[in-house]
């Protein structure tokens, strides 16, 4: 009796259901994936904390009007300016302001950060080289791991909200805002996280296990990319998230074939 069917190639479906199979199941095992969760949520509240300390140029500036500003003055008045890229003391127009960069965008590199460790993983300790021994295509691997990037991404922004919700709530900040508005502000960031994603798989893949490297440009390339996200706000309407969606799906798929060449032409060690 022919066993033949028992050895019959998998479906590229199969294939990468397999691949996304392992990587969730290593993700939900990685401390670094709760860790990255946690900072996310806990970012919100540290920053709102500081949004209610009087500066020392807020209090030069209090007795005359125009007076220079010495200090960054956090202003965030409203919990969803957190989730808004351009809001809190961005509007100071204090380039240096800490507050300015303090949002919801900031998830995007701990994302990134996020790939380089799970990558990394894979070539330092050899794992790789058994992924590619059962799966052979090379765009199963960056497949699943853009999948699971985003997905991991989206967990942290979900993370961010509820962060920016409870810090809210304890610093009796407003909440006044058009629903709808947030509503598409949040989806088109999760869409926008798909290409930033396939972007730091890229970077981890071309530098595989030298952790400290991908970290570097993870960090250059997340700062250098940081104002795309902010073209989703609070004023964000259908047309953000079209936008958004095909600027994800067209960036995952373009930079995911540059990705799955780097694999393709550089040995796995």
């Amino acid at each position: 009796m022919s066993t033949a069917t028992e050895f019959a190639p998998m479906s590229p479906k199969a294939r990468i259901q397999s691949m996304l199979n392992l990587d969730f199941y290593r993700l939900f095992h990685t401390p670094a994936f709760y860790i990255m969760l946690a900072i996310s949520a806990i970012i919100p509240a540290m920053v709102l904390a500081m949004s209610g300390m009087d500066t020392a140029g807020v209090a030069a500036g209090a007795g005359s009007i125009g007076a220079a500003s010495t200090a960054p003055a956090l202003v965030f008045t409203n919990a969803w300016q957190l989730i808004e890229s351009t809001g809190g003391s961005a509007v100071a127009a204090n380039p240096l302001d800490f507050g300015g960069y303090a949002n919801i965008n900031m998830v995007f590199i701990f994302a990134g950060l996020l790939m380089a460790i799970f990558v990394a993983h894979d070539y330092s300790s050899g794992f790789v080289k058994n992924i590619f021994t059962v799966h052979s295509h090379k765009v199963d691997y960056v497949a699943s791991k853009s999948i699971v990037g985003a997905f991991s991404g989206a967990m942290m922004i979900v993370a961010y909200t509820l962060g920016t919700v409870a810090a809210g709530l304890i610093t009796a900040k407003s909440f006044d805002v058009n629903v709808s508005g947030l509503v598409l502000c949040l989806a088109s960031k999760v869409f926008l996280m798909a290409i930033f994603c396939s972007l730091f798989l890229g970077v981890s893949v071309f530098f595989k296990n030298r952790l400290w490297l991908t970290i570097v440009f993870t960090f250059l390339f997340g700062m250098m990319l940081y104002p795309a996200a902010s073209v989703a706000t609070l004023d964000s309407t259908a047309l953000t998230l079209l936008m958004a969606l095909v600027a994800g799906a067209v960036g995952t798929v373009v930079i995911g074939a540059a990705s799955t060449l780097i694999l393709k032409k550089r040995d796995l060690a």
